[in-house]
Order: structure tokens, then sequence, then C-alpha cells
């Protein structure tokens, strides 16, 4: 399907662009998009919170178009899944940065975002935020656990499947409500490649699942970036 251009009309050459990717050839893929309320008049939906849903038929890629100034998030499922946090205000004393977020305290889904170009962070680091199969990283992981702690986990609900050596999962889910059993799983085990316990904010955690979290913030040194949905 032809290319979609989504966001602010008066956009330019070099502003900041993040192409959202449809991997399906069936699905349809809608995320949620959030503004600050801060954001200046050049940003999409200035000050005006939750916007217009982006959405990204099948095998589409749409180019959204933030805006300069823009701060805000993507979040797939329709509000349901992952949540990107992108902050295009990057000016520094040390050259310009985006800088972004993974964030599966509210959600998951399969989905990830980085530079649009396979940039490496300004460390050197990875730089892909997010998951491209959320529930074969955690049955990754699901086999270090003891029965014991495998059916404890299976009864909050937010894990399906079944126990034992040869047990695997086949659903996984999250949302704010989930305990905290069910956080560090996700956060410390299967070591997802996003915060879902909130961190610490200053980088200073106390507790092992929140300093986890405190890693999970990424910066590049480019004003595209790509969400691709699989």
């Amino acid at each position: 399907m032809a290319q979609d251009v989504q966001g602010v009309s008066n956009y330019s050459p070099g502003d900041p662009l993040v192409n959202i990717k449809n991997t399906s050839p069936t699905e349809t893929h809608v995320y949620k998009v959030e503004g600050n309320a801060d954001n200046p008049p050049s940003a999409y939906g200035a000050g005006s919170g939750s916007l217009p849903m982006a959405t990204v038929f099948p095998s589409q890629t749409v180019q959204f178009y933030p805006g300069t100034g823009f701060i805000g998030a993507f979040t797939g499922l329709s509000g349901a899944g992952t949540r990107f946090e992108v902050n295009f205000r990057g000016d520094s004393p040390g050259g310009y940065k985006t800088w972004y977020n993974s964030d599966m305290e509210f959600g998951m889904s399969d989905t990830t975002l980085g530079p649009a170009h396979g940039d490496k962070q300004i460390n050197g680091l990875d730089s892909l935020a997010g998951e491209q199969d959320c529930l074969a990283k955690a049955n990754s992981a699901w086999g270090t656990l003891d029965e014991a702690t495998q059916q404890q986990l299976l009864d909050t609900g937010y894990l399906e499947g079944s126990v034992g050596s040869n047990g695997a999962l086949t659903a996984v889910h999250m949302d704010k409500q989930a305990d905290e059993n069910v956080v560090s799983f996700f956060q410390n085990v299967a070591e997802m490649n996003s915060y879902i316990h909130p961190g610490s904010v200053v980088g200073k955690a106390t507790s092992r699942t929140a300093a986890a979290a405190d890693k999970f913030s990424w910066s590049v040194e480019t004003k595209e970036l790509t969400i691709t949905g699989y």
C-alpha cells in the first residue's frame, strides 16, 4: 500500500519524523498519540494532550511529522500496547539529541522503536527499544523458573501457559494493576527491552526492579525514528 503522511502539514526537510511501519500483511495497527501540554505551536496538536489516533494499514509505512519541539508518546494497540515516549527538544551543550524510551508499564505489544537508519546510541550501544515478539522473549526465560514460581505467575492471569520443564507460555499481558512478581518477571528475568517498573527517574534506584528500569532511556543524534509493528 502507498505511503501516507500524517501529523503536522507545515513540515520541512530535516524536521522531526517518526516513520510508523506495519509489517503485518493482514492487520491494521492503530497508535494512540499524546502530546505534552507545554508543546509549542509548531508541534502536532500543541497543548491538547490526547490526539487523533495514527492508523497504519497492513504492509504500510506512515510518515508521521510531529513538528519541531514535540514531546509526546505513541502507544500501540490503540493505547493498550507498548508506549514509546519521544522528545524532540534535544538541543544540548554537547549537540543535538533525540531522547526516547519504551514503556510496558501499561501494556505490551510486538513493537519496536529506534533510529530510522540503524544508528547506535550516542554511547555506542544498541538503540532498538521494545520487543519484536514479547511472547518469545518471555518464553526464553520461562524454563529458568521452578514450577512453584511458574504456577504463582500463571495464577495472576497475566501469563497463560503450562508449568514444568516442558511447559511453555501461550500469552502474556501487562497493565498498571499487575502484581509485583509479574513486573519482576518481565523486567528482571525475561529482561524485556523496555521499562515496566517506572524506575527512580534520577537513576538512583534502591530496588532491583527500579534499578533495571533506570537504564531504559535512549538518546541518538538524529531527528528520524522508526516504530515497527509486527
